[in-house]
């Protein structure tokens, strides 16, 4: 029996189609390895870019150290948000001091001097220069006073006068004042 097995297998038909499924399947293994083999090599370049030069690197002690570092981090971010939670409640309270101030100051503005007009005038003819002068000082409401200063080779007078919403109604204003009070209002 063992010998008709192998007159049937040396047939000359069935050894060339054994040979031929033998070359196809060496055929599909060699390009088999080739593919694998480009695969590798490319597989290789990229490692290349992660990993050091050294070439007795153990990348799985590489990986556990990078899976720790970024333990780390996760970490030390949960840290620095906390921090900014908790420095976003202080601004919180700083701002709104801040506000608190800032409203104080704007109100207290309000009565502060904020419109100035001076006029410079001669009232008289045998004095040189404009040495008399009426200054208007208002806040934001108009209020305020008109100091009047007149200077004569004799003396020098100064008068202030007293005035609200734009008006002085205790007192009449000369000419250089009432110029001076619009000049103000007028800022």
């Amino acid at each position: 029996m063992y010998n008709y097995i192998l007159d049937v297998i040396f047939e000359p038909q069935i050894f060339f189609t054994i040979l031929v499924v033998y070359a196809v399947i060496l055929l599909v293994l060699v390009i088999s390895l080739i593919v694998v083999s480009v695969k590798l090599s490319k597989t290789k370049k990229r490692l290349k870019k992660f990993l050091p030069e050294d070439k007795n690197i153990d990348i799985e002690e590489m990986l556990i150290q990078y899976n720790k570092n970024v333990k780390e981090v996760l970490e030390k971010e949960e840290e620095i948000l906390e921090k900014i939670e908790n420095n976003k409640k202080d601004l919180s309270k700083d701002i709104e001091a801040t506000n608190k101030l800032i409203y104080l100051t704007n109100e207290k503005l309000k009565s502060a001097v904020q419109k100035v007009s001076i006029v410079r005038y001669n009232p008289f003819d045998d004095v040189g220069g404009d040495l008399c002068y009426a200054i208007a000082l208002l806040d934001e409401n108009n209020n305020g006073l008109v100091i009047n200063s007149i200077y004569s080779r004799d003396a020098c007078y100064s008068y202030a006068k007293e005035i609200i919403a734009g008006e002085c109604p205790k007192h009449k204003l000369a000419q250089e004042e009432i110029e001076a009070l619009q000049k103000a209002i007028n800022c």
